[in-house]
């Protein structure tokens, strides 16, 4: 009996080992990916001020397809109505006084 239960415990605690070093591992392969991501950009901004010092155009880079990217805007965020509070007058509490002296 003893042994069943070391055994279930073992299995579960390894079990959750596992998913946790999955998990940092999956976040560190997310902060490297980002990190590239963000030289990438630092190296088209370089190279599209490189392009115009050199003659191009922004229309002309825009017409081949070369126009800076737009940054990702922000959605607005919509907060739905509270829900409105229950009229005492026609739950039939109108004769009731009002808890705050109201």
């Amino acid at each position: 009996m003893e042994r069943n239960i070391r055994e279930f415990v073992d299995a579960q605690v390894s079990e959750k080992i596992a998913k946790g070093e999955a998990l940092a591992h999956r976040m560190k392969t997310a902060e490297d990916a980002a990190a590239a991501l963000e030289e990438a950009n630092r190296e088209v901004t370089a190279a599209r001020r490189e392009a115009l010092a050199a003659g191009w155009t922004e229309n002309e880079l825009k017409r081949l397809g070369l126009a800076p990217a737009r940054a990702a805007r922000a959605r607005k965020r919509t907060t739905k109505p509270a829900p409105a509070a229950p009229n005492n007058a026609a739950a039939g509490g109108g004769n009731e006084e009002h808890p705050y002296g109201q």
